[in-house]
């Protein structure tokens, strides 16, 4: 059976793997050597933000369900209580510094527009995400409803957004 690269795969050539292999080795060096990846959880996370899904058994169910593209990726296998503990004990900076670096890479290939400005031109905006009380009893915007106020910086150069930033309080 011949190999043909699938979308996922395109996708994930935007990013670059040597730099993610980088920053894993620099943000992860007292970890075990047959630990679960950085790279696999990064996919587990992709598809399951890409197709939607709900559940960590709904995860490791659609990546567990393509057995050779998970290969083809260079994927481990995703059990649904190993990306949970990724999740909980591995630190979020580690993305914060990979959002840098795609930022930075994205920025020296933005077009540029018509505009003449003397200073950069950024625009903010906030919105307010509803949450279930129940399932995020730590996210109380006030008594009746459970909320997270997210801010976002958009960077008219690059037309992307520059920063992100979230809080329960208002």
């Amino acid at each position: 059976m011949s190999h043909c690269n699938t979308v996922l795969s395109q996708v994930l050539k935007l990013i670059p793997r040597h730099e993610f292999t980088k920053l894993e080795k620099k943000a992860d060096t007292k970890r075990r050597r047959g630990a679960f990846s950085r790279w696999s959880q990064f996919l587990a996370l992709t598809v399951a933000q890409l197709t939607g899904r709900s559940s960590l058994r709904d995860i490791e169910m659609t990546i567990g369900s393509q057995k050779q593209l998970r290969y083809h990726l260079g994927c481990q296998q995703i059990k649904k209580s190993t990306l949970a503990r990724a999740n909980e004990n591995l630190s979020a900076d580690f993305y914060q510094e990979l959002f840098g670096k795609l930022y930075q890479r994205c920025c020296d290939r933005g077009d540029k527009h018509k505009f003449r400005f003397k200073r950069k031109l950024f625009s903010l905006d906030s919105s307010l995400i509803g949450l279930s009380m129940k399932l995020f009893p730590q996210a109380n915007y006030n008594t009746m409803k459970a909320a997270y106020k997210l801010h976002l910086g958009l960077d008219h150069d690059g037309r992307l957004s520059c920063f992100s930033n979230g809080s329960n309080k208002t």
